[in-house]
């Protein structure tokens, strides 16, 4: 071995020295390093466990979210309804109201034209009572004859037709 340049002692000092060593690295080292990588390779999967029962605490809050907004969103949608349906109830009432009043006026104002007719005859019929008289007081006064007769109808057909 001399010959290919090998220095045997020297050689076989350097695979004893490489055994020692890799014996106090496999005693001394490797236990804390594979302790160490076996630590942090369990809080890898300990935070992606954690992270996902955090993904299924968020889609379960998502989901429990959603259907409270569903149910607020029909619990409004039944607000609206009842409010236009009260909204449609005042409307009728107030139609209803303004319809009855509009029909007191209507007989109120019926009632109160009868009762001027009624007041305007009774008027009317006391002049031609009173004409009538003045007529006869007249006819009394000057006479039965007939022209006579005749012009005081005419003066009092005029007289009451310009009043």
């Amino acid at each position: 071995m001399n010959q290919l340049g090998v220095n045997g002692p020297f050689l076989l000092s350097q695979i004893i020295n490489f055994i020692i060593l890799l014996l106090l690295l496999k005693r001394f080292l490797y236990p804390p390093l594979m302790n160490m990588l076996d630590e942090r390779k369990q809080r890898i999967a300990d935070s992606l466990a954690a992270a996902e029962v955090a993904r299924k605490e968020a889609e379960e809050e998502r989901a429990r979210l959603m259907a409270q907004i569903e149910a607020e969103r029909a619990e409004a949608q039944k607000r609206i309804a009842e409010a236009s349906a009260q909204a449609e109830r005042v409307r009728a009432d107030i139609l209803a109201e303004a319809k009855r009043e509009a029909e007191e006026l209507k007989a109120r104002a019926i009632q109160e034209a009868e009762a001027e007719k009624q007041r305007i005859l009774a008027e009317a019929h006391k002049q031609i009572a009173e004409l009538t008289v003045l007529a006869t007081e007249r006819v009394v006064r000057h006479g039965l004859d007939e022209s006579l007769q005749h012009q005081l109808i005419e003066e009092f057909l005029s007289e009451t037709s310009l009043n």
